[in-house]
């Protein structure tokens, strides 16, 4: 994930350009969704990445297939689509 920021300060001065990658890059994009009305829920690939806080609290018990194929191993902050 990659994003690039530009704009403009209260004076109307232009800022530098920051360009953020990775963690960076998906927290500044959430972000700018806040402001777009863009919820979490219209950015998830696959409905099978939504599960409930205390589901996902209690991973470590999963089946190595639930909630998708793959989500086992998925680290945190990451999204697998493995078919």
């Amino acid at each position: 994930s990659e994003v690039v920021l530009s704009g403009w300060d209260s004076t109307g001065v232009e800022r530098d350009s920051r360009h953020l990658v990775g963690l960076a890059a998906r927290i500044a994009q959430h972000e700018f969704d806040h402001l777009d009305g863009v919820l979490f829920t219209q950015r998830v690939p696959n409905q099978n990445f939504l599960v409930p806080q205390a589901s996902f609290d209690a991973r470590n018990g999963w089946a190595r297939d639930w909630p998708s194929q793959g989500s086992y191993n998925t680290l945190l902050g990451e999204l697998c689509d493995e078919k």
